[in-house]
């Protein structure tokens, strides 16, 4: 379960006392999200997750130790819940590209992701904690290329790995547009087609 900024995380609940109830956790978790995504990162409270989940602010303090813990954990169980699964075409190129457009199309999909984006300290924790969840498809990805014999068997994985996801990142900071499936298509075919010189490692 993700900690937040130093060191604090989801609390554990009491000893002794009733069992949490997983439909509790989900409610509190959607409704951080929600919050999130209209209030922003800076403006939300404690007490505005617990009115919209519906709960008594006790409710979250006896889960989470504060506002980054329970947003990590809301965008780990729930933000990303839904991400898509990694294809396996057979090619390394279409792969790629399959999956760079459906993760693209998500992100567009929920409003948190701006949030994230948007504020400095809520940006960092995210890729302190959460940031392998975004590459572990294209992890997969690229080490069944390695298996196949696309790629060498000394292709740096972990550097391939984070790079379509970083290009995506950096076109949205320097040009403030918003990514979509052709660039998708533009970082499949330059550093994964069957012309590109990282295929040829």
């Amino acid at each position: 379960m993700p900690a937040s900024a130093g060191g604090e995380g989801p609390a554990p609940a009491s000893k002794g006392g009733r069992p949490r109830d997983p439909k509790v956790d989900e409610a509190i978790l959607a409704a951080a999200l929600e919050v999130l995504g209209e209030q922003g990162y800076a403006r939300l409270s404690i007490e505005a997750v617990a009115q919209r989940a519906e709960v008594a602010k006790t409710s979250l303090y006896r889960r989470w130790a504060g506002k980054d813990a329970l947003i990590l954990d809301a965008v780990a169980k729930v933000g990303l819940a839904g991400r898509p699964e990694p294809p396996d075409t057979g090619s390394l190129h279409q792969d790629i590209s399959t999956y760079l457009r459906a993760l693209i199309d998500f992100r567009q999909a929920q409003v948190w992701v701006g949030e994230v984006l948007a504020d400095p300290e809520l940006k960092r924790l995210f890729g302190q904690h959460l940031g392998g969840e975004l590459t572990a498809g294209f992890r997969t990805i690229i080490e069944r290329a390695v298996e196949r014999g696309e790629l060498g068997p000394h292709t740096d994985v972990e550097l391939l790995a984070v790079l379509p996801t970083a290009l995506v990142h950096h076109h949205y900071v320097l040009t403030g547009t918003v990514p979509d499936e052709q660039l998708a298509q533009r970082i499949a075919d330059q550093f994964f087609g069957p012309g590109a010189r990282i295929a040829e490692s």
